[in-house]
C-alpha cells in the first residue's frame, strides 16, 4: 500500500521507517526546504508543501490508499491567545480540510485537549463524553478538525495526551525552564489536571495499528493503568529541585480532570508499553 504522512517530524519520520519495512510505499511532506534532503533517507517521495495548501496536498497523495495527519502546532508561536487562533487553525483545520479532500482514508492524531476540563462527575472520561472549552483554541481547531476527519467513513482520530520521548524533544523539566524563559513564570494549563503524558513510540505503534486494523471513529490512546500525578504536584517537584520559583497556572488549556479511559482502543489489541515518565522524579523530589 501507498501512504502520504503530512508533517515529517520525529513521528512522521518513524511511521515511514516502520511503514517501509513492512512493505508499504510512503511519501512525506516538510514545510522546510533545508530538510529535503534528509528526509529522502526516510521516505520514497518527500515534497515540500504546508497543510494548508490543498492542492499540492491532492497531488503528493496521488495513488496514496491513507494519509497520515502528524502536525502540530508549534508552541513558540502560541504566545497569546491571537496567535493561538490564527496558529492552530491553519496548522490543524486548514491541514485537515486539505487531507480529506486529497483521500478517503485518513488517520488523524488529535489531542485530549478537546474533552476541556471533562465535565462534570467522577467516572472515567470516553470517546462518548462531550467534548469541552470550545472557546481555547488548543481545543476549539483539534475538535474542528476532528469533524472534518469524522464526516468520511473512513477517517481515524486517534486522541493523545502530551507526547514526550523523541529524539531531541524537550523533557518536562526543560518544558517549565521555556515557562520562565518564554512565559513569564506562567502556563497556559490547569493546576489539577492529572499529567498524562506518551512515548512517542507509543504515538507510532498506535498508529500502526489503527492502519492494520483498519480502525475508524475516535480512540483515546494512554497509558489505561494507572492515573498521573497533576500539573501542580509534577512542576511544582521541578521547580523546587531546579531551584525555581513555582509557576503561576492560567487554566487557559483545560485538560481531563480525572481518568481517561483508553479501554476502546485497548480491546481492539493495543496497549501503551511505555510508563509515566514523572513518577521518578516525583521520588526523587
Amino acid at each position: 500500500m501507498k501512504y502520504l504522512i503530512i508533517g515529517m517530524g520525529h513521528i512522521g519520520k518513524a511511521l515511514a521507517k516502520n511503514l517501509r519495512q513492512q512493505g508499504h510505499q510512503v511519501v512525506g511532506t516538510t514545510t522546510t526546504p533545508d530538510k529535503l534532503e534528509s528526509l529522502k533517507a526516510h521516505a520514497d517521495q518527500v515534497m515540500l508543501l504546508k497543510g494548508h495548501e490543498t492542492e499540492k496536498v491532492v497531488v503528493a497523495a496521488v495513488g496514496c490508499d491513507g494519509i497520515i495527519v502528524t502536525v502540530a502546532p508549534n508552541v513558540r508561536n502560541t504566545r497569546t491567545i491571537e496567535e493561538r487562533h490564527q496558529h492552530y487553525q491553519q496548522v490543524l483545520v486548514r491541514t485537515a480540510e486539505s487531507a480529506i479532500e486529497a483521500c478517503d482514508r485518513v488517520v488523524f492524531l488529535s489531542s485530549f485537549s478537546v474533552y476541556g476540563d471533562g465535565g462534570s462527575g467522577s467516572d472515567p472520561i470516553t470517546e462518548k463524553n462531550p467534548t469541552g472549552n470550545h472557546d481555547e483554541p488548543s481545543s476549539k481547531y483539534y475538535q474542528q478538525s476532528e469533524n472534518l476527519i469524522l464526516g468520511r467513513k473512513q477517517g481515524c482520530v486517534l486522541r493523545f495526551p502530551d507526547m514526550y520521548g523523541a529524539p531531541g524533544d524537550l523533557s518536562f523539566t526543560e518544558r517549565v525552564k521555556m515557562a520562565h524563559s518564554y512565559f513569564a513564570g506562567k502556563t497556559i494549563f490547569g493546576a489539577d489536571a492529572p499529567l498524562y503524558a506518551i512515548h512517542f513510540e507509543d504515538v507510532v505503534n498506535s498508529v500502526l495499528h489503527a492502519l492494520q486494523k483498519e480502525l475508524t471513529g475516535v480512540y483515546n490512546v494512554c497509558d489505561n493503568r494507572r492515573v498521573p500525578a497533576t500539573n501542580k504536584v509534577i512542576f511544582d517537584a521541578i521547580c523546587d529541585l531546579e531551584d525555581l520559583t513555582r509557576l503561576e497556572f492560567l487554566n487557559q488549556v483545560k485538560a481531563p480532570n480525572r481518568k481517561v479511559s483508553a479501554d476502546k482502543i485497548y480491546q481492539s489489541g493495543y496497549q501503551v508499553q511505555h510508563d509515566d515518565p514523572n513518577a521518578a522524579l516525583l521520588q526523587k523530589a
